[in-house]
């Protein structure tokens, strides 16, 4: 059986991420690992996470969740890499059907839900979920991506130049190189809200709605950065 690592981007996230990997830690599959690699925190999050995890990498300086990520694939010891944001969970089993799945060609997502009951959360990741399956868009749900470390590297990980859409650049490579995209429709990644009760639905709806579209004629380049300073 295929071993997992699980890495985890954080920015000040003392007050959560215990629970997360501890949550990680908890998942029926015996042959895992989890990597958190802490990005420029001015908080505890390294002192928490290394009471917890398995492994923790420490960055003092700013270096981009990006480039967070692959020093995180090149630090784990996993076959699968699970790319998971600090405030995100997953379902039951859901390790167990990646190594299922997953060869030397394989990436892809799970289906998504919000991690409270609110209405606006179920009918958002209910209409996420249905583009998702009909294959309207195959993309990641809210940063949760498995990939094959050997397709990870053959397509060189992230691009740490990017500041967002760093998945759908990801995605279009790792298909160019023979990659397999796979969606797992009886597997969850239960998502944090609080990102969405923020900045609002629709405003983030119609910001990718309009980002894909200024994509296409190569025009995003100030949305992303407009994206990125009000993160």
């Amino acid at each position: 059986m295929s071993r997992i690592s699980i890495i985890i981007p954080a920015y000040n996230e003392e007050k959560i991420i215990k629970d997360t990997v501890d949550a990680f830690k908890a998942q029926d599959f015996h042959d895992k690992e989890v990597v958190v690699v802490v990005n420029n925190t001015i908080d505890a999050t390294c002192e928490v996470a290394r009471e917890c995890a398995d492994k923790v990498l420490e960055y003092k300086e700013n270096i981009g969740v990006c480039a967070a990520r692959n020093r995180g694939a090149e630090e784990s010891t996993g076959d699968i890499l699970f790319f998971v944001d600090a405030d995100t969970r997953i379902s039951e089993n859901t390790f167990l059907r990646i190594s299922e799945i997953t060869d030397e060609n394989t990436f892809g997502s799970t289906l998504g839900r919000g991690d409270n009951s609110s209405m606006r959360g179920r009918f958002f990741f209910f209409f996420k979920n249905w583009t998702h399956r009909l294959g309207i868009y195959q993309g990641v749900v809210d940063g949760v991506l498995f990939c094959h470390k050997k397709l990870f590297l053959k397509i060189g990980g992230f691009n740490e130049r990017l500041k967002i859409a760093e998945f759908n650049d990801f995605i279009s490579k790792a298909k160019k190189a023979g990659g397999k995209y796979r969606l797992l429709t009886d597997c969850y990644s239960i998502v944090s809200l609080r990102r969405y009760e923020e900045k609002g639905y629709i405003n983030i709806m119609f910001f990718w709605l309009f980002w894909k579209i200024k994509n296409i004629f190569k025009k995003d380049k100030k949305m992303s950065g407009e994206y990125f300073s009000k993160k």
